[in-house]
């Protein structure tokens, strides 16, 4: 099952990064759906008191896995964002679908894995 293959993939890349001293806790939610959907959510606590919230919902065609919808939103102490990658319906329209939120900006940006943005955001904060 290719939703099960990524939920577990998935697991392994957030015990790799939960394994280091900058992250305090981690708690994931992993949803196998009927007609071999899937639903993942969850969120990390960082030892600074940042926070990485995340949700996709997957839907496998064969071997292929197309990410329907996806949230990746990183915020500092104060529960201020610092990014947030999404690919939801915006009012005013934006002209595109996958996008970035900055503090001061949005751009069009293709869907980053899971993984990618961790590493942006041990990255950006000196931590690897």
């Amino acid at each position: 099952m290719v939703i099960q293959k990524y939920f577990d993939e998935t697991k392994r890349v957030i015990d790799r990064y939960s394994a280091t001293h900058f992250v305090i806790d981690a708690n994931l939610n992993f949803d196998v759906r009927p007609g071999d959907q899937g639903y993942l959510k969850g969120v990390i606590y960082f030892a600074d008191h940042s926070s990485f919230h995340f949700k996709e919902f997957l839907d496998a065609i064969e071997e292929t896995l197309d990410k329907l919808m996806y949230v990746y939103h990183y915020q500092d102490s104060k529960n201020q964002m610092i990014f947030r990658y999404d690919n939801s319906l915006h009012k005013p329209h934006l002209p595109f679908l996958e996008h970035k939120h900055l503090p001061e900006q949005i751009i069009e940006i293709p869907a980053p894995t899971l993984a990618e943005v961790l590493e942006e955001i041990f990255t950006n904060q000196g931590w690897t």
